[in-house]
């Protein structure tokens, strides 16, 4: 099963900290509001994406920012693992009127870092992210916390990153090194415009 690394600590120092916090920096020099929502995606599985969108999360939460790590990925077997305990519901039971969002979030995970896991559904997610639902629930986690940060399924996988696109302030692309050819995610990048076209208008 794939851990859940957030390896960024306050009193670290190498090069991979260094590049957290050069991120950390340049989504900072583009903030225009005071609460932030920023998806994290990628082309095809396994770049990496949910232990980048992890470490930047807690790169906020060091320096105070109250932050929540938010799994989207609902398609995949492999939600937010390595947690030592067990998740029997979450952000897919919110958006289908199970549970409160109160019930199903981790709090104080690390300092300041909240999570809000997922189980896998089969089906019906596409659905989920198009009800009025997922924009209630970003809405509040948007009041409740100065950092809103979603690890969304890759292009390859799913659309759901355009369309939560709408409710987010930006959008951090991972690229694992040698993982995809320079063609594909061209491809991946236009696909993404056409994507928010179909879905923001």
């Amino acid at each position: 099963m794939q851990e859940l690394n957030i390896f960024f600590k306050k009193d670290s120092d190498n090069y991979l900290l260094e590049a957290f916090r050069v991120l950390r920096s340049n989504i900072h020099f583009l903030e225009k509001k005071n609460n932030k929502i920023i998806i994290f995606t990628s082309t095809i599985p396994n770049e990496g994406k949910t232990t980048i969108s992890a470490n930047y999360a807690m790169s906020e939460a060091v320096i105070g920012k109250k932050v929540i790590l938010v799994n989207c990925d609902i398609r995949r077997f492999r939600p937010f693992d390595g947690l030592k305990i067990e998740i029997t519901h979450g952000i897919e039971s919110v958006l289908l009127g199970e549970k409160k969002i109160n019930e199903v979030i981790i709090e104080r995970f690390e300092e300041n870092l909240d999570l809000l896991p997922s189980k896998h559904l089969n089906g019906g997610i596409t659905e989920l992210f198009l009800g009025g639902r997922i924009k209630k629930l970003l809405e509040d986690l948007r009041k409740r916390y100065d950092l809103v940060v979603l690890d969304t399924p890759p292009l390859a996988i799913a659309t759901d990153a355009a369309i939560l696109s709408e409710y987010a302030d930006g959008v951090v692309y991972v690229c694992g090194y040698n993982m995809v050819k320079k063609e594909k995610m061209l491809r991946a990048k236009k696909y993404w415009n056409e994507l928010e076209l179909k879905y923001m208008g």
